[in-house]
């Protein structure tokens, strides 16, 4: 197929909604790197060309051939562990935690990549051992294998909220493939009985974040002050907001991180409730569609892959949100296209650019066809 004919073919929704996102995201951006009286250009630069390079890598993927994605998931994969390695041994340290990897005047995380990547190896290995009567516990314990390195690559950095995606992103993705329900509820009883041994893992400031979650002012000055300017952010925007860059929590440097973490309280602030419901109605409306290219495949790599991105997106989303109204622990989740960071964008628009790439070339336009997940 020639360039044109892949163009012609651009499943206009995703990118549109993509760019719409990322419209908001700027904005906010400005607003939260801004002081009143002064001008929050130098991060909104950096965002604004993280778009652009973000479109840029939305069409490489979008524009590789047919099965491309298929034939480079597991060098891919092999290539971000050893990426992951590299982080360990010469990353950059900021705050306690190794996850940067220093270009110049930008940093590169690669623990963003590596959660597409660990969707993309999931993907292969299901649809390579797909079964109509579902895939028993010996093809799925090999799948956990996969999932239980990067956890510990990127849990050794540390960084526990990446870390837990790609677990978000293993369940999602044995509940796509149609691993036996029997199987799931056995996982699900072995998870459970581990989180003891996680708690004692888990160090000291990662627990008071855990005890902060469910008393935020048990330590209103220290480890519960993100929660508590968070939720004052949040609720002080009412129903119709108060007004873009008039935001008081934000522009007087109350609510900490309120660019990465905290976009959401700093756009809610400003926005208010409607305008929260639209922002909630774009990215239900992005993984809407991610699951329809999902359901519609006919391809069993395109459908697992398409499937588990939107997992990957409906987890980001979720748990930024429930950590920004205090109904999570805080973690460092960033919530996509809104919060500020190159790798969270560029992986985001590579993402997208993947099930575009898919839905292309296999995505069933008639009607009255099962799909792949449902066979």
């Amino acid at each position: 197929m020639t360039r044109k004919g892949k163009l012609a073919r651009l499943d206009w929704p995703i990118f549109l909604l993509a760019l719409a996102l990322c419209g908001v995201g700027l904005l906010n951006v400005y607003s939260g790197t801004r002081v009143i009286g002064t001008a929050g250009v130098p991060l909104f630069a950096k965002q604004l060309a993280w778009i652009f390079l973000g479109i840029l890598a939305f069409f490489a993927c979008y524009l590789a051939s047919d099965g491309f994605i298929e034939e480079i998931a597991l060098p891919v994969f092999w290539g971000v562990l050893a990426v992951l390695v590299v982080v360990l041994i010469a990353g950059k340290v900021r705050g306690g935690a190794q996850r940067w990897i220093s270009l110049g005047a930008f940093n590169f995380q690669p623990s963003e990549f590596a959660k597409v990547a660990v969707v993309l190896v999931l993907a292969k290995y299901f649809a390579d051992r797909y079964s109509y009567s579902g895939i028993g516990f010996v093809e799925t314990v090999p799948a956990i294998g996969l999932v239980i390195v990067p956890f510990l690559l990127v849990a050794l950095q540390p960084d526990l909220g990446t870390a837990g995606v790609f677990v978000i992103i293993l369940l999602g993705m044995l509940v796509v493939a149609c691993v036996r329900t029997r199987v799931l509820l056995l996982l699900g009883g072995a998870g459970a009985l581990l989180v003891p041994a996680l708690w004692l893992a888990m160090k000291d400031y990662q627990k008071q974040r855990v005890l902060t979650f469910l008393d935020p002012e048990r330590d209103p000055l220290g480890a519960g002050y993100h929660v508590i300017q968070s939720k004052i952010a949040v609720g002080s925007g009412g129903f119709l907001g108060k007004g873009y860059l008039r935001g008081t929590q934000g522009s007087l440097r109350f609510l900490p991180e309120q660019h990465t973490d905290f976009a959401f309280a700093v756009f809610a602030e400003e926005w208010g409730f409607l305008g929260t419901l639209a922002l909630l109605a774009l990215f239900l409306c992005l993984v809407h569609r991610a699951f329809h290219l999902a359901s519609r495949s006919q391809d069993r790599f395109a459908s697992f892959a398409c499937g588990g991105l939107a997992v990957y997106f409906l987890a980001h989303i979720a748990i930024n949100l429930a950590m920004v109204c205090g109904l999570f622990p805080v973690v460092g989740i960033p919530l996509p296209f809104v919060s500020y960071g190159g790798s969270s964008m560029l992986t985001n628009m590579m993402a997208l650019g993947v099930m575009s790439n898919l839905a292309r070339s296999r995505f069933t336009f008639q009607g009255g066809g099962e799909s792949s997940i449902t066979a």
